[in-house]
């Protein structure tokens, strides 16, 4: 029993490597691409492209029933090979440290429901036609249906008590005062986006985690936010225009980061009032 799951271990070790087509230093963006496609931690989404060749054949039939009945089949082999690929690149996310592939590994249930979301996958964007007489199909997933699958019931926040006094808090500040997210500049340390990090401060405290937010909000916001610069789109969408920066201090295995303990209190004070770790309004700046 042993031998055959060191075995499946190594088989898939060698797969991932074999598949890989990024340096390391990419996984730093928000965005890990390969030679198959692409995993969006910003926007949630993980894009893989399947091709085809568009077969030639020479039958005395009617050439327009030809050409469509080539086409069908070179589409539905792109799709085929796009599904393949994106169960490659599903296996690459960063859930917590762990990658899901290995999560699947360990758990029979959750490689199945992984089978089924690919099988749900949306076509993103167009068909394309490419010069070498290939056709192309690219097949999209959204982290929030990989999220419902990985992530279970305990250590989140209460419904109910998601509904806070801060509330009140928040409406009494005046605008300008208010405090209406988190982002922590961490482009001068080494990290790697994940789905679901956390953040410490340097008594090794829990700043930041499932304890602070619903299940519901991980699953379909996510906990954190992915940005390179403070002009990016997705800084004001995710923490308003009057957020909190600070610096991380450090990355433990370079996924989950530490604070100051300075910082984490003023985190605390903020939260108190306006809910900005309850509402997960918080991002991350990536080099």
């Amino acid at each position: 029993m042993n031998m055959r799951y060191n075995i499946s271990i190594y088989l898939f070790i060698c797969i991932a490597l074999t598949n890989l087509s990024y340096s390391f230093e990419s996984q730093r963006s928000s965005v890990i691409r390969t030679e198959y496609g692409f995993i969006d931690y910003a926007n949630r989404v993980i894009v893989s492209r399947g091709t085809a060749n568009i077969l030639e054949r020479n039958i005395n039939e009617d050439e327009f029933q030809i050409i469509e009945k080539n086409l069908k089949f070179s589409k539905s082999e792109a799709r085929s090979n796009a599904r393949k690929n994106l169960l490659d690149l599903i296996k690459l996310v960063n859930f917590d440290s762990r990658t899901v592939g290995e999560i699947m590994y360990s758990d029979r249930l959750v490689e199945n429901r992984v089978s089924t979301l690919i099988g749900s996958a949306y076509q993103q964007g167009e068909i394309e036609y490419l010069e070498k007489n290939e056709v192309a199909i690219a097949l999209a997933v959204k982290m929030s249906g990989l999220a419902e699958i990985l992530i279970d019931a305990n250590g989140y926040m209460n419904e109910s008590i998601a509904q806070s006094t801060y509330l009140m808090t928040r409406a009494s500040a005046p605008t300008s005062e208010r405090t209406t997210g988190i982002v922590i500049d961490a482009r001068n340390i080494y990290h790697i986006p994940a789905m679901v990090p956390r953040v410490y401060n340097e008594s090794s405290k829990l700043v930041y985690g499932p304890r602070h937010y619903t299940r519901s909000r991980s699953v379909n916001r996510g906990p954190m936010g992915y940005a390179h610069s403070m002009e990016d789109a997705n800084v004001k969408r995710r923490v308003g225009n009057n957020p909190m920066i600070i610096e991380a201090v450090s990355s433990d295995d370079n996924v989950n980061l530490t604070i100051s303990n300075l910082d984490s209190e003023q985190i605390k004070d903020v939260e108190k009032k306006f809910g900005v770790l309850t509402n997960c309004k918080v991002l991350v700046l990536l080099k």
